[in-house]
């Protein structure tokens, strides 16, 4: 009897070499690369900080940390300690010797990278019988409070917060989210403000300086799939992308949705033939404040690697990263200098240098919109919910049942005459103020040895007991 074999089409570029380079207008030059020593070396995270210092986590439970001086990136430490796989890495936004991480062992650690790297200190929990994996964590813009979310331990997942001055945590929310907590993300510029989100398809955000959590709760938002990633692009925008490798845009000032892409837009905007082959890296604010989205393709040679620009409800072509070799999975933007890291399966660490654009894109672009109803849900009205068991879900916090709704097609594909194009955040698309780029620093920070007010706040919130 004769096999029967599926003729599945390859993935493959759907417009030809001159028009890659005509599209792909924002050119980047690989500055420099390295392999990792690791032989199984697949990165998973990257981060890096502005005095061009990056750290990456393997799948032996290290982390390395490297310097880029001379167009070249050098090793200066290798960090061992967890037991676990490390799911996160994050520089003291403060200084940038000292690195966080968080582990699937329940342990978040501070690390000292100088004179070859050492361990400083665990944040544990109170409870040190119940292991509590953290697939995430984050630290506040100033430094002093660190956060980590959970996996899903006996029904409840958690999110934890530290003052990184003290070992013991202040206290804990675990009530807002049912599945796993993947992404956990501070506001760039106000500590009080955290983003969180979980494999039940929702991203919460707090105002971490209320009392309970049902008070820090101001938006629960239904993305109506699981969450990868959190991106915040400014003080109000942010990007999230999706296990089912989709794009959502959304103002967490507000609660609104602004756009949605799913993996048939990527496929078109990065211009390949099958959106199944297609996955998405991350998103940023470009150096030009415009939204843009990291992406590739698993199919053909699996060295496509390329960026689109959220412009309205669509996403047009921006960089072609001709050079790429491996899988991307993580990436880190420098938005001052315009250069962005990349890692994934290869074990490869590439550092790409944006080239000035002089010629300006003509690109048709849909009326910005802002969608509400089902996406975005109040807390102090929450919707009805059930748990996975079918029963009533008991919790005073659940989570709305109102899927999203498919995007409507219907928009025209110009602005109107005299108006200038705008991108996905509403705003004229034009680089960004003086006054945009440099916000001043929260004030009432308090001196080192005394917890701030917010810190104060979340401290007395320890009657929720673990």
């Amino acid at each position: 009897m004769t096999d029967i074999v599926e003729n599945e089409e390859v993935d493959k570029d759907t417009i030809d070499e001159i028009g890659i380079e005509q599209q792909f207008y924002k050119k980047y030059e690989l500055l420099t690369e390295t392999t990792v020593s690791n032989k199984k070396a697949y990165i998973n995270k990257i981060t890096g900080t502005k005095s061009l210092k990056y750290s990456i986590t393997l799948p032996d439970n290290s982390i390395e940390v490297y310097e880029l001086s001379n167009s070249a990136l050098t090793r200066t430490c290798r960090l061992t300690g967890h037991e676990k796989k490390v799911t996160e890495v994050v520089f003291n936004p403060n200084d940038d010797n000292m690195l966080f991480s968080s582990s699937e062992d329940g342990i978040v650690k501070m690390w000292d990278t100088r004179a070859g790297g050492s361990f400083v200190h665990d944040y544990k929990d109170e409870e040190e019988l119940m292991v509590r994996p953290y697939e995430c964590m984050d630290v506040s813009h100033n430094g002093r409070v660190l956060c980590a979310g959970s996996q899903l331990v006996e029904e409840d997942a958690f999110l934890v917060f530290w003052d990184q001055r003290a070992t013991k945590p202040l206290g804990g929310y675990w009530n807002s989210h049912t599945e796993d907590v993947t992404q956990v993300k501070f506001h760039k510029e106000k500590m009080e403000i955290l983003a969180t989100g979980s494999i039940d398809g929702l991203v919460n955000v707090f105002d971490i300086t209320e009392q309970t959590e049902e008070d820090a709760l101001t938006y629960s938002l239904n993305l109506g799939t699981a969450l990868d990633r959190i991106a915040w692009l400014d003080h109000e925008l942010a990007a999230c992308t999706t296990q089912a490798h989709e794009l959502q845009l959304w103002n967490l000032a507000t609660g609104d949705r602004l756009s949605a892409h799913n993996r048939d837009d990527v496929a078109r905007g990065i211009k390949r033939s099958r959106a199944d082959d297609c996955y998405l890296v991350d998103a940023f604010l470009s150096a030009e404040g415009a939204p843009v989205l990291l992406a590739g393709s698993y199919g053909g040679c699996e060295d496509t690697l390329r960026s689109v620009r959220v412009v309205g409800r669509r996403l047009h072509p921006r960089t072609n990263f001709a050079g790429n070799r491996q899988i991307v999975h993580t990436c880190w933007y420098d938005r001052e200098r315009d250069m962005l890291l990349t890692a994934g399966e290869a074990g490869v660490i590439s550092v790409w240098r944006g080239l000035r654009c002089d010629r300006e894109m003509e690109v048709e672009v849909e009326p910005d919109s802002v969608e509400e109803g089902p996406f975005a849900v109040d807390r102090a009205q929450p919707a009805p919910a059930h748990s996975s068991h079918g029963e009533p879900d008991k919790r005073p916090d659940s989570r709305p049942s109102s899927p999203p709704a498919s995007e409507p097609d219907d928009q025209p594909d110009e602005p109107p005459d005299g108006q200038p194009e705008k991108d996905a955040s509403g705003r004229p698309d034009s680089p960004p103020s003086e006054e945009q780029q440099h916000v001043d620093a929260v004030e009432g920070d308090a001196p080192p040895g005394k917890l701030s007010a917010a810190q104060e706040k979340l401290h007395a919130n320890r009657h929720q007991p673990y």
